[in-house]
């Protein structure tokens, strides 16, 4: 089923906050501003790609869970006109995501051969983070604080995409070094890196996991048969090239 045009709005919104921080920031510090921008920026378009080519339901959640940090920027920075935009978009993106042209576009039930729920909830929380950390580093973002966030969407992307040593990064070396730099960040941040640190780390471990990054390969075997005993479907295709054309 095609999806509404509604499913762009996640990232119109997102556009239009980012915008509004480049604008006036408000009392975000600068590298605050970066940390939320990107993963408002991120999470809108994993979401609205995750609507129209797939039509998950997964996709949906995270584009609603987008709109917390978005709502959480619009507390604390000045009203203007940017900012009655912004606040119009996000709230035209909630209502547009559960009318009923985009309820009817999404899956019913996920996908037989899809990820396991872990498996996606992981890189989805590491692409949301660092609009969550720059939020609870709004002051003074450390050194340290700027590295987990800008870490977390490599690793959701080392892991999602399949890359060599992925399950290695988002089990033991993202977690390490989100928990193991919150000490040298200021208590709120801190305690977001460690506990976030933590939750990957435990979810990481399950057996789905790993499941999902190396899938189970079963080696088939070919038994020969005389040409008078195949399907004339077979037998078609043999005479096709590799172009789809006939062998000559």
């Amino acid at each position: 089923m095609k999806v509404p045009l509604a499913a762009a709005t996640p990232l119109l919104s997102a556009l239009l906050w980012t915008a509004a921080l480049l604008v006036d920031p408000g009392p975000l510090a600068p590298g605050s501003v970066l940390l939320v921008g990107l993963g408002l920026l991120e999470t809108a378009t994993v979401s609205v790609v995750g609507m129209i080519m797939t039509g998950g339901r997964w996709a949906r959640r995270l584009a609603v869970a987008g709109a917390a940090p978005a709502l959480a920027v619009g507390a604390i920075r000045p009203i203007d006109v940017i900012w009655i935009v912004a606040l119009a978009a996000t709230g035209v993106t909630v209502v547009s995501l559960f009318t009923r042209g985009m309820s009817a576009a999404m899956r019913r039930r996920p996908a037989a051969a899809g990820p396991p729920a872990r498996a996606v909830i992981l890189p989805l929380a590491l692409i949301l983070f660092p609009a969550l950390l720059g939020l609870a580093a709004w002051d003074n973002p450390t050194t340290a604080t700027m590295i987990v966030g800008l870490s977390a969407p490599i690793a959701a992307m080392w892991y999602s995409r399949v890359l060599p040593g992925g399950l290695f990064v988002i089990r033991v070396l993202w977690p390490a070094l989100a928990i193991g730099l919150a000490a040298t960040q200021s208590l709120v941040p801190g305690l977001v890196s460690a506990l976030t640190g933590l939750a990957v780390a435990v979810l990481a471990w399950h057996p789905s996991v790993r499941l999902a990054f190396h899938p189970p390969r079963e080696v088939g075997t070919s038994y020969p048969i005389p040409p008078e005993l195949a399907p004339k479907e077979v037998l078609d295709a043999a005479k096709l090239d590799e172009q789809g054309k006939p062998r000559r």
